[in-house]
């Protein structure tokens, strides 16, 4: 599985509709959902005084994810993906507007935004599920890498734009103007998805095999979807990959970091917000220049080394605190760290989606990418879980390297075999 890109300049009045068409809708309904997420997160701070409660709304925005994946994959085979995905999208604004309506007539409470963002995210989730599956059909291969490049960096700028956006919304506008707003941009971003040519590249006998597989049980296309995934050696191969990356990430960055920059180090609150803005600038960084160092580096190998690269930048999450630098020269430290964290996740995100769209069987897409989506979310749990307990029991310092030492070794067991 040793692919690169080749340079092909050329591209089809319909193709290039359907990457303006793609990208606006799926910027609109990522961003949306973004905004709300963390604006509704404030307003229930604000309302309750409660960081449980708070928590729980942020939690509720994920939980939803990894459950309701594997179903949503089964679903995005089944069906066509423009009703999936435009009817995603029409659900979701009618959701905001039924909601805008009762925050008219009522006062929103607890209940109902639980309601709503458990909502939202089973919605999105379809949604994401239906997107991924269809982006193989809606451009030639040679501008899969290009799209999925388009759509992580919606995403990082929606992980930007979004907290952003939501703060100044929740501090300057009604909650219940916004809602409106939210709900009439859904609308918007289904409009533009309907115009997409969901067959660009695909011949009628791949529409009717990825759509004619209704007569089978749910369960029967579950098992479909794992037998596919079990027993295929190169996408085991770039899942534990996934897995490791996550992992990492999870176990030596998301932890100890911000307790080393805040519990250990004493940083202000600002230094810590820049630092945390630079992971996604990296990411935006990353999916700028990835396509170019994809015509020059084969995939596998790319992902491999980046895995490596990203697990030595986390074993030196706890230098500052060794060597005891100051907090300008930690500052520069992290902000470097962070951003090269970014630019070489997009690195491993791009070239993975794109091997995963190319390898996997069309018919059994929305599945596989389901369930590799869901049992690597799971794992993130697990690493954020392990690494709290750690931090009680051994230097901080050391939890870092830990984590990083696991991820290099693996990486260079699968570059050496």
């Amino acid at each position: 599985m040793e692919l690169r890109i080749k340079e092909n300049t050329s591209i089809s009045k319909n193709e290039r509709n359907n990457l303006y068409l793609f990208t606006s809708g799926k910027a609109v309904s990522i961003l949306g959902s973004s905004i709300y997420t963390f604006a509704i997160g404030l307003y229930v701070l604000k309302m309750t005084g409660s960081a449980l409660n708070y928590a729980t709304t942020l939690m509720l925005s994920v939980v939803p994810m990894i459950i309701i994946s594997p179903i949503a994959g089964v679903i995005a085979d089944r069906i066509p993906k423009k009703w999936l995905v435009v009817g995603m999208d029409l659900a979701n604004g009618l959701l905001f507007t039924m909601l805008y309506f009762y925050a008219t007539a009522r006062t929103l409470d607890l209940t109902i935004i639980y309601v709503t963002t458990v909502l939202l995210n089973v919605f999105t989730t379809f949604f994401g599920i239906g997107m991924e599956a269809a982006k193989p059909s809606l451009v030639t291969s040679d501008r899969l890498i290009r799209l999925n490049s388009l759509s992580k960096l919606i995403d990082s700028s929606a992980s930007i734009l979004g907290p952003i956006i939501g703060g100044v919304v929740f501090a300057l506008i009604d909650i219940r103007a916004f809602i409106l707003f939210n709900a009439i941009s859904f609308v918007f971003s289904a409009i533009t998805e309907w115009f997409i040519d969901y067959h660009l590249n695909q011949d009628e006998i791949e529409v009717a095999r990825t759509t004619g597989s209704k007569a089978n049980s749910f369960t029967k296309d579950l098992k479909d979807g794992w037998h596919f995934f079990s027993h295929n050696r190169s996408i085991l191969e770039l899942f534990f990959v996934f897995v490791s990356l996550n992992f990492l990430l999870g176990f030596s960055v998301n932890i100890p970091a911000p307790y080393i920059i805040n519990q250990l180090l004493k940083m202000p609150s600002t230094s810590f917000g820049i630092i945390n803005g630079m992971f996604p600038v990296g990411l935006i960084i990353g999916t700028l220049i990835v396509e170019r160092v994809m015509k020059r580096v084969g995939f596998r190998k790319l992902l491999i080394t980046m895995n490596a690269f990203i697990a030595i930048l986390a074993g030196l999450i706890g230098l500052p605190v060794i060597l005891n630098l100051g907090n300008a020269t930690s500052l520069l430290f992290y902000a470097i760290i962070y951003v090269l964290i970014g630019i070489a996740i997009a690195f491993v995100d791009v070239p993975i989606m794109t091997i995963f769209q190319k390898e996997i069987p069309r018919k059994l897409l929305g599945r596989v990418l389901s369930l590799i989506m869901s049992l690597v979310k799971v794992i993130l749990p697990v690493a954020l879980i392990t690494s709290g307990l750690l931090i009680n029991m051994i230097p901080v310092a050391v939890i870092p390297v830990i984590g990083a030492s696991v991820a290099f070794f693996y990486s260079m067991y699968l570059l050496l075999k």
